[in-house]
């Protein structure tokens, strides 16, 4: 009786075993199938690829306001400028002034002009007027690289026309006064100056109211000009004609270097202002003293 009872436990026992076991199995299932669904929920295709068109859609839009706010190119000139025919202060006379502030459209380019600088050609926004202006920075200031534009062809300059004189005041010396007589008691000498309107002068010694040269007595004829005090031009001439610039008749002209007037080669250069002219005969008879002196405005092209 006692076996049986204790069989019976022992069937019982390996009962309760196998329902353990198999209830334990039942529950592992699940929990090793969960980390499976969610893998394949983070790597799904549709939601990775979601994010990334998301992103890329402002930076498309970005672009196309850029290039749609693009300005168009334009200059304002930073002060009163030359609108001229041509790259350069050749090109004579200008067609007019820009004020500072003013708009331009800038066409074109040119690295070197006339006698030197870089030009742009533009157009003026409130005229319309085309033409070309110092691409100098201290002259205009652009939204884009100027030296970028197209070249732009341009012609030769017309020489600019030759300056005109005009004489404002006499100066101090002998010539219109009467003349001076001589220590030997015959002879009297004067002179006179010759204006052209091309802003020549031309000194002419008198004898006994005659015109004389080397051979009546005249060793020479000294030029001198100033401005303000400083000497801009000295010349000295052996031969009449006596004329400032030298010649053997008619008198030579003002020296153009670089289309620009100066007072001689690699001189300084003719301006519109007033200049003193003085001008001295040397003669034979040291009794005699020929000088003349006035101030005298040039207008320079």
């Amino acid at each position: 009786m006692n076996f049986n009872i204790f069989l019976r436990r022992i069937i019982f026992l390996f009962l309760a075993m196998l329902i353990l076991i198999s209830c334990s199995s039942l529950k592992t299932l699940p929990t090793q199938s969960t980390p499976t669904v969610n893998t394949q929920i983070e790597t799904n295709p549709s939601e990775t690829i979601q994010p990334t068109l998301a992103q890329s859609t402002p930076t498309t839009g970005v672009v196309q306001e850029t290039v749609a706010a693009s300005p168009n190119p334009s200059c304002t000139v930073l002060q009163d400028l030359n609108l001229r025919s041509g790259p350069g202060t050749a090109y004579i006379p200008r067609i007019r002034v820009l004020p500072a502030k003013s708009i331009l459209t800038p066409l074109g380019f040119a690295p070197k002009g006339v006698p030197g600088g870089s030009w742009a050609y533009v157009q003026d926004s409130a005229s319309q007027d085309k033409g070309w202006v110092s691409a100098g920075t201290q002259y205009i200031s652009c939204n884009i690289e100027v030296t970028a534009l197209a070249l732009m062809a341009f012609g030769t300059p017309v020489p600019p026309p030759l300056p005109s004189t005009s004489q404002t005041s006499p100066g101090p010396g002998t010539c219109g006064q009467g003349g001076i007589a001589s220590d030997n008691g015959v002879d009297v000498y004067d002179c006179t100056v010759v204006f052209s309107n091309d802003g020549l002068i031309e000194f002419k010694v008198l004898k006994n109211g005659q015109e004389i040269g080397k051979a009546g007595g005249v060793q020479n004829v000294n030029f001198s000009v100033t401005q303000k005090g400083d000497k801009v031009y000295d010349h000295t001439e052996s031969n009449a004609p006596y004329c400032i610039f030298g010649g053997d008749g008619p008198c030579n002209s003002w020296v153009l270097e670089d289309y620009v007037y100066k007072w001689e080669a690699g001189g300084s250069i003719l301006e519109t202002k007033k200049y003193t002219v003085s001008i001295t005969a040397t003669l034979d008879d040291p009794s005699v003293n020929l000088f003349w002196s006035a101030d005298i405005n040039l207008a320079a092209p």
